[in-house]
């Protein structure tokens, strides 16, 4: 099966969110806690595709934005998901089928979907229910900070499956994205995480392009 190489460089990723750093506490006040500010597919400009019939797209490209890799991403999932019961561990699982923010479903699932936006009370609270404890929310919170901090541009390497179809496949990569900010008495930064999977063609929920094949990794 031909496998057809796409390269792009300088593309952009079409959200609100811009990366600030601070150092200082909001009021003197401690908080282990963070934010979703936006949460929800974005489009990748810049970086259209044509994929053959009967062929396979594999689509690399520089993004010319700050976001999380997929391993500090997997780090972080790993840490959260050993801090819940077997039960709500279970819940994660099914809630990520179907789901479309995929490796990011333990993070809108705190928040019961994840929704538009997500206060710093909310963002405790909601952890608490869940059964973690206040040392593991410090825990989890210092861990995110420091990935955060260390967010630089990053690269997307993709797969695009048209094998089975004989017509062309022409469209655009939306991500789905979790960005907002994180906040310990250590300080706080603002965050972007990028799902490994990507709703390939026409503008999601409908698509209209190829499915989607194999997973992103952002490095």
């Amino acid at each position: 099966m031909e496998t057809i190489q796409i390269t792009q460089t300088e593309v952009g990723f079409k959200d609100p969110f811009e990366r600030v750093i601070s150092t200082s506490k909001a009021g003197g006040e401690s908080k282990e806690s963070y934010s979703i500010e936006v949460a929800g597919e974005g489009q990748l400009t810049g970086l259209s595709y044509t994929v053959p019939p009967f062929t396979q797209g594999r689509i690399t490209a520089s993004l010319q934005v700050s976001a999380m890799s997929s391993q500090d991403v997997k780090n972080l999932n790993d840490l959260a998901m050993s801090m819940l019961s077997a039960s709500y561990k279970e819940e994660v699982k099914e809630y990520e089928k179907t789901s479309a923010s995929a490796n990011l479903s333990v993070w809108t699932w705190f928040f019961g979907g994840g929704g538009a936006s997500a206060s710093y009370e909310k963002t405790k609270q909601s952890m608490k229910s869940k059964g973690l404890t206040e040392a593991q929310i410090t825990t989890l919170m210092d861990a995110f900070l420091e990935k955060a901090k260390q967010m630089s541009t990053v690269n997307i390497d993709f797969y695009v499956n048209n094998s089975a179809n004989d017509f062309a496949v022409s469209g655009d990569l939306y991500l789905y994205t979790v960005s907002g900010t994180i906040k310990t008495e250590k300080g706080t930064a603002q965050y972007r995480m990028l799902a490994d999977q990507a709703s390939a063609g026409g503008p999601p929920p409908s698509g209209g392009g190829a499915p989607s094949a194999g997973t992103i990794k952002l490095n």
